[in-house]
């Protein structure tokens, strides 16, 4: 992404045991220090400031990621995500508004380059879709409706 836009990539988190050769041998090479930046693992006050003051947060998931906490954590903070398809990422990212799902890293560079989405407007839908309140709010249903429902409840 950082190569094909020009615009300075901050890679954080930790490199798990089981992709540490990959990370060795594809990613470690590709760190210069100036367009591409590896931060290591992030704590709240790193991770804020990054997600904070980010034009957007790539998330390239080649797998079926559950919720992908880190995708509102970067909306909470106004910036809008690049994402794969993969796992939630089509129930979490709203195409347009909270950023946009890429079929590809030349479709997602493309986007990098012409981003134009407004930060209050990602936070607003963070605030009206993923609060504490909205989330409480739609867990409370489930949980109602599976006791009003008998057959839901014994088919768990």
């Amino acid at each position: 992404m950082a190569k094909r836009t020009g615009i300075p990539l901050k890679i954080a988190g930790d490199i798990q045991p089981q992709y540490r050769d990959y990370f060795e041998r594809k990613i470690k090479p590709q760190i210069d220090g100036r367009l591409v930046e590896y931060t290591g693992v992030a704590d709240l006050r790193m991770k804020n400031d990054l997600l904070g003051n980010s034009m957007a947060m790539l998330f390239p998931i080649q797998w079926n990621e559950p919720f992908g906490l880190v995708m509102v954590e970067a909306m909470a903070c106004g910036t809008p995500v690049l994402a794969m398809p993969g796992g939630s990422v089509r129930e979490v990212v709203r195409q347009g508004t909270s950023g946009y799902i890429c079929r590809s890293v030349v479709e997602m560079a493309k986007r990098a380059r012409d981003l134009k989405i407004d930060p209050w407007a990602v936070r607003k839908y963070v605030e009206d879709n993923f609060s504490i309140q909205r989330m409480a709010d739609g867990y409370r249903r489930v949980y109602e409706d599976a006791l009003r429902d008998p057959e839901a409840r014994n088919a768990g």
